[in-house]
């Protein structure tokens, strides 16, 4: 018989450096997926529960409660109709006055009359009053705002406004 030749020992194998073998990246396992779903649709069933809830029931109030509620809320509804109409009236009189003040104002020509360059003074008192303020809306600057504490005397608010302040 033929003897065989005998394998190569590892000493005798050249030395080569291993290669790293790279994994392939993998996305989160399929459990993982499973619980994190079910966590998810587990919160949305709660808060389906929670908005999908019967209210529930006042319990029920005596007569005399209920007829006292009664009274309250009627009467909160007579006075604000009262509070409405009240502030509709008075704001449909200052119109009216307004109207007729500016219907009262002289005419151009008439007795008392007099020219200023040319123009009727009546004439100008008119075109004033017509006039409608243009960008100053709200009241007049000269009035005071209302404030929490009265006014302290000798107090110039300008000196503490910067010169940016004052230009807005």
């Amino acid at each position: 018989p033929q003897a065989m030749p005998t394998p190569a020992t590892s000493s005798e194998d050249p030395k080569t450096a291993q290669k790293k073998v790279m994994k392939e990246k993998k996305g989160p396992s399929k459990s993982n997926e499973a619980s994190k779903e079910a966590a998810k649709n587990r919160i949305s069933s709660l808060i389906v529960k929670a908005l999908d809830a019967p209210w529930g029931k006042a319990p029920t109030a005596s007569e005399e409660e209920m007829e006292r509620r009664y009274n309250v809320g009627r009467d909160y509804v007579i006075g604000s109709f009262e509070r409405h109409n009240e502030f509709n009236h008075d704001f449909a009189v200052k119109i009216r006055m307004k109207r007729h003040a500016m219907a009262m104002l002289p005419k151009e020509g008439d007795i008392g009359d007099d020219e200023i360059d040319g123009r009727s003074v009546y004439g100008m008192y008119r075109e004033e009053a017509y006039k409608i303020n243009g960008g100053m809306w709200g009241p007049p600057k000269h009035r005071l705002i209302p404030m929490h504490t009265p006014p302290i005397e000798g107090f110039d608010p300008s000196v503490y406004m910067d010169q940016d302040d004052e230009d807005n």
